[in-house]
């Protein structure tokens, strides 16, 4: 076989996923293309190397592949139209490799620029034959670049690239290696954004098709891949057998292939499914699994997740303090990782104080606490057996130490349900608004009544009551994670999560049959001689979440 025919093959070796096979054969190649002194043969080499290694996350080798190419294309000056159109051709392949190394490094606004250059360049103008692999390489860059953002949580700008995506993807009709390689990818990654935000018909239906064409080109990783993301869906959608039943099918071919990130999500569904079930060790071990691969990896948000999601079997265990720890080095990673957000700290605190109310309840007597000391096949038969009660003497010593916890958890968890509550009415658009509220306000609310009823404070009861009727209600079948265990490593992440949105404050009204206001609510005063409720909860969401949890309106009196 040619030079050029071993080239073709180790482009379609690499599109199903044969990596390994693909890379031999283009070194194998190397010397032979030396020899003939094929510059242009040596470039689309290290093309592919460059594209191999960056799926395989060896981005030492990306960057190699990208230096020999930047060399080679530096020797060119102007000489001709076949060497200008060479060096056109491949200085868009090398565009291609610095988005995706920018991408993968977390690098997202390099990224962004480089992708602009790369859909700006005006090589299409100069040879209309490489227009369609011009505008092939923007879409897959663009894809590479959404994937990232959803990796670091940033699925607001994400938003704003598969719009210019999606378009591109439905105009293609399919059947050629580069479309249908668009088509995969743009789908299972759409998929994947489609889950996170909480529009879960709106995903399936890519992941389905993306599957549907894996398995007719045998592209069988990425077929597991669309697997794993339709099992996510289940997830969250509290189907647990079939969850089970997905990831299961997946595994064996993602662990075949060595993608550590989806290693380490199959480990994460494999815990939580045997969580659902009961299996409190083998729950522990699966996330053990999880948190290694994603430490070797270096991806800090990703061990930030498992490290909170691990809390719940210390919880289980009657553990707190280690459950603490592991909050407390949570929270390190992600003071660590330069692009937090406030909704996640939010969460984390939210998090916290769900530990702080279990201990309580643990000096309460609850009976699915689990004591310290127990084995493994104790708590699970302890959890088994608990019928969700608390038996304590009221004025004990016990009684009063859980009070003193209760309140703790009322710190961290009421300002946190308010800051994210704030968000949801500054969203004028109805579905995004539902969204919010069932996917991110719902959960932490409902924890903040929990904590405040049983720290047996009706006064702080009775406020949140008035600023859940002054704030209006949830919808009255939530969609999205059901909260406790389920929720730390899973939750949704909303796409309506724009700053822009909270400048909607206001005092503006939804429509002209409702008093709701958006964005941040007024003080409220309940009592004609009392102060504003929530007051104090309310000043410390805004200093800890920087959320405008109170707006600088008249009082609203919610008197008769």
């Amino acid at each position: 076989m040619s030079i050029t025919g071993d080239l073709q093959q180790a482009r379609q070796l690499a599109l199903a996923a044969q990596e390994e096979k693909a890379k031999d054969l283009l070194l194998s190649l190397m010397p032979q293309i030396e020899s003939e002194d094929r510059d242009d043969l040596a470039l689309e080499a290290f093309a592919q190397l460059g594209e191999i290694y960056l799926t395989r996350t060896a981005y030492d080798g990306t960057r190699e592949c990208l230096r020999r190419m930047t060399d080679c294309l530096a020797a060119y000056p102007a000489q001709g139209a076949e060497t200008d159109r060479m060096v056109a051709r491949y200085t868009l392949r090398a565009l291609f490799l610095r988005i995706g190394l920018a991408a993968a490094a977390g690098d997202h606004e390099d990224a962004a620029a480089e992708l602009a250059r790369l859909r700006d360049d005006n090589t299409a103008q100069r040879f209309a034959d490489l227009e369609p692999e011009q505008r092939h390489l923007a879409t897959l860059a663009g894809v590479l670049c959404a994937t990232a953002l959803c990796d670091d949580d940033l699925h607001v700008p994400a938003a704003h690239l598969w719009q210019d995506i999606i378009p591109v993807i439905a105009g293609l009709a399919g059947g050629t290696d580069d479309a249908d390689q668009l088509l995969v990818a743009a789908g299972l990654a759409y998929g994947r954004f489609c889950v996170e935000t909480g529009r879960l018909e709106e995903g399936e239906q890519w992941l389905r098709r993306a599957g549907a064409r894996s398995q007719r080109r045998e592209w069988t990783l990425y077929w597991a891949r669309a697997e794993l993301e339709t099992a996510a869906a289940m997830w969250m959608r509290g189907d647990h057998e079939s969850t089970e039943r997905l990831v299961g099918s997946a595994y064996p071919v993602i662990a075949e292939h060595s993608r550590a990130h989806d290693v380490a999500r199959c480990w994460l569904y494999f815990g939580l499914t045997r969580l659902g079930v009961g299996w409190l060790k083998e729950a522990d071990e699966s996330w053990g699994h999880a948190e290694t691969q994603w430490r070797e990896l270096g991806r800090p948000l990703f061990v930030h997740r498992i490290l909170l999601q691990r809390s719940w079997i210390s919880v289980f265990r009657g553990r707190f303090d280690e459950a603490v720890e592991q909050v407390a080095e949570a929270r390190r990673f992600l003071d660590g990782w330069p692009r937090s957000s406030w909704l996640q700290y939010a969460r984390l605190d939210d998090h916290l104080g769900s530990i702080w109310r279990a201990d309580a309840l643990a000096d309460l007597n609850f009976d699915g606490i689990g004591d310290p000391s127990d084995s493994w096949q104790a708590t699970k038969e302890r959890q088994v057996a608990s019928h969700g009660v608390t038996r304590f003497d009221s004025g004990s010593e016990r009684h009063r130490s859980a009070l003193g916890k209760l309140e703790k958890a009322a710190e961290l968890k009421i300002p946190a349900a308010l800051a994210v509550d704030s968000v949801r009415y500054a969203m004028t658009d109805a579905d995004a608004r539902w969204r919010w509220a069932s996917q991110v306000s719902a959960r932490m609310l409902a924890g903040a009544f929990s904590v405040a009823w049983e720290w047996e404070n009706d006064e702080l009861l009775s406020e949140l009551i008035e600023y859940h009727c002054a704030r209006g209600t949830f919808a009255s079948q939530p969609r999205g994670e059901g909260g406790g265990w389920e929720a730390p490593a899973t939750v949704t992440v909303p796409v309506e999560t724009l700053d822009e949105e909270a400048l909607a404050a206001g005092g503006y009204t939804v429509d002209a049959l409702t008093q709701t206001t958006l964005g941040a609510l007024p003080p409220l005063q309940m009592d004609p001689g009392g102060s504003p409720i929530l007051a104090r909860y309310r000043l410390l969401a805004q200093n800890r979440y920087g959320q405008a949890v109170t707006s600088g309106g008249p009082v609203w009196s919610t008197w008769p």
